[in-house]
């Protein structure tokens, strides 16, 4: 017991130092939503943000270099998401740097996106009931 209390010490200690801290990346996405019946066929930015997350596991990182996290969009169960976001995390032990780390995310933010345009047949410029009818993406480091 006195060594396990001793580890979790030593390793809440690390986190507090910066030690153990990891590089957090988030993306977001942003479209113009609706309702799903009469607005069907609109881009979804929660799709886009699900599509970004497949491309960045095909990035060629290595697997356990970072997590995925905290897949939030949309606003009700039956409408077409105006908004979606994720989380990445490096571990830090994992050898990624993070300027590689954002790069990967960035391209597949850009991946997700062009995907869901794509499929949705909407380009950049189009406008559907006034708003950006495209999805538009952001890749920050809080």
């Amino acid at each position: 017991m006195k060594k396990t209390i001793s580890t979790l010490f030593l390793v809440a200690s690390a986190w507090g130092t910066g030690m153990a801290q990891a590089q957090t990346i988030v993306a977001e996405f942003q479209g113009p939503g609706g309702h799903s019946s009469g607005n069907y066929g609109r881009t979804s930015a929660l799709h886009a943000a699900a599509r970004a997350m497949m491309e960045l596991q095909k990035s060629g990182l290595p697997a356990g270099s970072y997590s995925v996290s905290e897949l939030t969009g949309g606003n009700s169960v039956n409408s077409i998401a105006s908004d979606g976001k994720f989380v990445v995390k490096l571990n830090a032990q994992s050898g990624v740097s993070e300027s590689d780390l954002l790069a990967k995310v960035t391209a597949a933010a850009k991946a997700g996106t062009d995907a869901e345009n794509a499929f949705r047949n909407v380009k950049p410029g189009d406008l559907t009931a006034g708003a950006p009818a495209d999805i538009r993406y952001s890749v920050t480091q809080p």
